[in-house]
């Protein structure tokens, strides 16, 4: 998660208040103090993330933001695919994704595909694990 995101700043902001009463609203004291308690939070969720995602084969976490969920229509029905775009084919992909039709054989595997709106939840649970993807 990048240092930008919402819960990032939600945490940095909480934190900071928080000292700023410990510290009687000292600025240096909480200002250093709020770091030490985000450099801590950040270890451990670090720390969280690759217990959990210690299993998951390192080949596979390094394609895991080539995997695209597309959504279309297939023989007049709503279908999903969730497509491992080649890395070296996926500026051609994502352009290909405005095209009218689309081969996603020719730009990666598709890993699972069904007919319905929606992949269901044990199929994008089952890749979230397989290739360690966060939410």
């Amino acid at each position: 998660m990048s240092d930008n995101s919402f819960a990032s700043r939600a945490r940095a902001s909480q934190s900071n208040s928080i000292q700023s009463i410990l510290d009687g609203n000292n600025k240096e004291n909480s200002t250093h103090s709020a770091s030490n308690i985000n450099d801590f939070t950040k270890k451990f969720n670090q720390d969280e993330i690759s217990k959990k995602y210690a299993h998951v084969d390192p080949a596979k976490k390094a394609k895991s933001d080539l995997i695209y969920l597309v959504k279309g229509v297939d023989a007049g029905r709503n279908a999903w695919y969730y497509v491992l775009v080649e890395r070296v084919k996926l500026q051609l992909f994502l352009k290909a994704l405005n095209d009218d039709i689309i081969h996603l054989e020719n730009y990666g595997v598709i890993l699972y595909s069904a007919y319905g709106d929606e992949p269901p939840a044990n199929i994008t649970d089952a890749l979230k694990e397989e290739y360690g993807i966060e939410d």
